[in-house]
Formats: C-alpha cells, structure tokens, sequence
C-alpha cells in the first residue's frame, strides 16, 4: 500500500473508537478498555476529534488533534497523538496524517500547531521532517491524589 491510496476521516461512532483501540494500545499499553472508554468519552465532549486513515476495511493509523485557544499563543492545534500500526511504520503514513492535521488546522482558521513527545520516543525524526522545530520541554507533575492511568 501506498499513502496515495489511504483514505483519512473522521472517527464518529462508537465502531470507529473500538477499531482504533489496538492502535491506541502501541502508543499507550498500559491503557485498558474501560479507561479508554471513559476517556474517549470525555475527551470528545471536550473538543477532541481522532482521524482514522484506511486501506479499505484495514486500519492503518490515527491522528488525535483538539483545538485549543490560549492567552500565550491564541489559536492553537494540537496534535495529542500520531500512532501507525506497527505493520505500516516507515511508509510514510506518519507524514501523511501530520500533513492532513495541518490542513484541517488551516480550514479551522489555525495557523499554529502544536504537539509534544516523550523522551526517547523515537519521533523526533518524524516531526523534524514534517517541519516542527522544537522550542521548549515539557513538564509534568503527579498529584499524591491522582492515581496514574484515570
């Protein structure tokens, strides 16, 4: 398969979100069903949109991506998270789902977007070759009260 021939569109229903959960679980395996439900669920209330890319009846990737507006930056897209299935990794799918997230942002009125990674990660490549350029670190605290994975 070629990128040409991918079909990327909006995951809607409840199908689409089940279908894209072995997808979610490369990038997060540590994610169980029921959290995954929930978070889903809330996420989508909150402006959260994933974008599924496919071959026919085969899944090849998401891209997650939830506008935001802010005082430092105003209008921002950000990207939560770009995952390939592991059998499509290095075909260019990445790419194709980074460039597809940059034009929804433009058709929103969005001229910045935005996303981190973990260290390590092994994407910087990715993002660097898409034109990103890093400019800061990311930080992260966890409260006595959070349990890590709700």
């Amino acid at each position: 398969m070629t990128p040409d021939r991918i079909t990327i569109r909006e995951a809607r229903s409840d199908t689409d979100y089940y279908r894209a959960y072995p997808i979610i679980r490369q990038l997060m395996p540590q994610l169980d069903m029921q959290t995954y439900a929930r978070r889903v669920f809330v996420a989508r209330a909150t402006g959260y949109r994933m974008f599924i890319a496919e071959a026919g009846e085969d899944l090849i990737g998401l891209i997650g991506m939830v506008p935001n507006h802010n005082i430092h930056d105003g209008f921002v897209m950000y990207i939560e998270h770009v995952v390939v299935d592991r059998k499509h990794r290095s075909k260019g799918y990445g790419r194709l789902l980074i460039r597809f997230a940059e034009e929804r942002a433009l058709e929103d009125g969005c001229r910045l977007v935005q996303l981190d990674t973990e260290e390590g990660a092994g994407v910087d490549q990715l993002y660097e070759k898409s034109g990103y350029v890093r400019t800061g670190f990311y930080y992260e605290k966890v409260l006595s009260d959070f349990e890590p994975g709700q």
